[in-house]
């Protein structure tokens, strides 16, 4: 048995009877880390819905022997190419030193991960991904006790809208509407496509494949979605760019959340990001919002840092980004401008 693992802890495939044990681990970290619950029955049950994601197959559980859940490891299924695979570890806090937990839970992960390998491109690089917040000590040793190398640091932004939002200045010839998600989806999801192709790490998926991921996450998002918070910004019938904001930070309903940003490369250097910020932080805060917080990644190879300070944005925490490469090769993922 493994040094530290105690006789009385279980480990299982998870099932959704699991959903409310799975909420109050998630939470327990998030308010040991952050002083607040960040999970919701919904919001994770969305997540354990989606097409590609078999939850029996795809996560395991550690339960003590009181029954409560103290760890969690699930692989993601990326599709197409198959070579980066999102993957991701939790133990409870009261058990995030001890380390036979943490690894035994890593090197279920990789071995899953590992049989997607095959399905990648033949030469082609697979990677799994990870993620652990800066100050989160217990996580970030594991990964790398693991092999997961940091790869990239992201930022967690926020602004209270305590103040007056300048109003958006629109380009010449741009003009902006709420999205109607059932017209709109597919050309909002080929539009995100394009824009995102010049950020560290984008992969190339079909686009049906993308496709079916915007349906996928629409779906999770339940009442968090609230189409008239999301707007598209449009020159004549062609998308320019998408500000795509949610109603809430999990049951939080006094703050909003950036859920994509984005502008397509030829509209690019006008003005439009900056102009659907602080459309959606006006609306936002005569709707009588707090806050509005986003993730991006600190190195972004496109400048939105410096876009999201102008907005008045401020870093308040930031994550790690691991990488564990499964396989050496052609590296398919955007690392570079123009490559």
């Amino acid at each position: 048995m493994m040094k530290g693992w105690h006789s009385e802890w279980t480990v299982r495939p998870a099932s959704f009877d699991d959903i409310d044990l799975a909420v109050d681990m998630f939470n327990a970290r998030s308010r040991a880390f952050y002083g607040e619950n960040q999970s919701t029955a919904d919001e994770m049950l969305g997540w354990w819905r989606s097409p590609r994601f078999d939850l029996e197959r795809d996560a395991r559980v550690v339960l003590d022997g009181g029954g409560r859940m103290i760890g969690w490891a699930h692989v993601g299924n990326p599709g197409e190419p198959y070579v980066s695979i999102g993957c991701g570890v939790i133990v409870h806090p009261d058990v995030a030193g001890n380390e036979a937990l943490w690894d035994r839970l890593y090197a279920w992960a990789l071995e899953h991960a590992r049989r997607l390998v095959p399905l990648a491109p033949a030469g082609a690089r697979v990677a799994a991904s990870e993620g652990a917040m800066d100050i989160d000590e217990a996580r970030r040793t594991a990964a790398e006790r693991a092999g997961f190398e940091r790869v990239r640091v992201e930022n967690h932004m926020r602004i209270d809208l305590d103040d007056e939002i300048p109003p958006p200045a629109w380009p010449d010839g741009i003009s902006m509407r709420p999205a109607a998600i059932d017209r709109d989806l597919p050309e909002m999801a080929a539009a995100s496509r394009e824009a995102f192709r010049d950020h560290w790490g984008f992969v190339d998926e079909p686009l049906e494949q993308v496709l079916e991921g915007w349906r996928s996450w629409v779906a999770s998002l339940g009442d968090a979605l609230d189409p008239t918070l999301w707007f598209v910004a449009h020159e004549g019938a062609e998308i320019a760019g998408l500000g795509l904001f949610s109603t809430r930070i999990a049951d939080d309903t006094s703050r909003s959340y950036v859920e994509s940003l984005s502008v397509r490369p030829a509209y690019r250097k006008r003005g439009i990001a900056l102009a659907l910020l602080r459309h959606g932080f006006g609306e936002l805060r005569r709707r009588g919002y707090d806050a509005v917080e986003l993730d991006m990644d600190s190195e972004n190879l496109t400048g939105a840092l410096k876009l999201y300070e102008r907005a008045g944005m401020r870093v308040v925490r930031r994550t790690l980004r691991y990488e564990h490469v499964l396989r050496d090769g052609d590296d398919l993922a955007t690392r570079t401008l123009g490559g």
